[in-house]
């Protein structure tokens, strides 16, 4: 049917695409004086199909090419995990309500005064409610595993929380300039 033919040598691999089985028959191979006479369309030869023909294997896109791979180009082997290097893991922050103030502080601008105020609160670990002590806020985490995400979250909260702070400076920064740039060309034109 299809014939793949791959040469080895030291330093190079070269491995050729399937050739068809019918291409002795082709018109590719055929000669000029046995190929009927085509017509030359533009618009097919700039989307790579002839429409005038039925044979797939007078696209341009089928044409044989060979493909060479050098010994330093080859991908390196398969090695099992190494512990020495550095493992990436996904970081997603926690949500947070002053992330929310934040990004819904360009709707609303005051939203951005309640995240500022979260800079002053401190932020505690739900209260237990069970009669045994237990905890009812992540109850299969350990005591420090809880602390260490309220760690985590208490410090995401502030980011964003200084994030509001800024932007609310920088928005009555340019309401006062647009308030004076106003109040000056009102007493302007007075």
């Amino acid at each position: 049917m299809a014939s793949t033919s791959t040469a080895s040598t030291s330093s190079m691999t070269v491995i050729a695409a399937p050739t068809p089985a019918l291409a002795s028959t082709t018109s590719r191979t055929a000669s000029a004086s046995e190929q009927p006479q085509r017509t030359y369309d533009v618009v097919d030869e700039f989307f790579g199909y002839r429409f005038a023909s039925s044979a797939t294997q007078e696209s341009r896109h089928d044409r044989t090419q060979s493909v060479v791979y050098t010994d330093a180009e080859a991908l390196p082997p398969y090695a099992e995990e190494d512990s020495s290097l550095p493992a990436y893991t996904p970081y997603a922050e926690p949500v947070t309500l002053a992330m929310y103030l934040f990004k819904f502080g360009f709707l609303f601008p005051p939203f951005w005064i309640f995240g500022a105020f979260i800079l002053m609160s401190p932020l505690r670990e739900p209260p237990t409610t069970s009669g045994a002590g237990s905890p009812v806020w992540m109850p299969e985490k350990t005591e420090a595993e809880r602390q260490e995400i309220l760690a985590q979250m208490r410090k995401v909260e502030l980011k964003w929380a200084k994030r509001c702070l800024f932007a609310l400076g920088i928005f009555l920064i340019i309401v006062a300039l647009a308030a004076i740039a106003g109040w000056a060309l009102f007493v302007r034109k007075h």
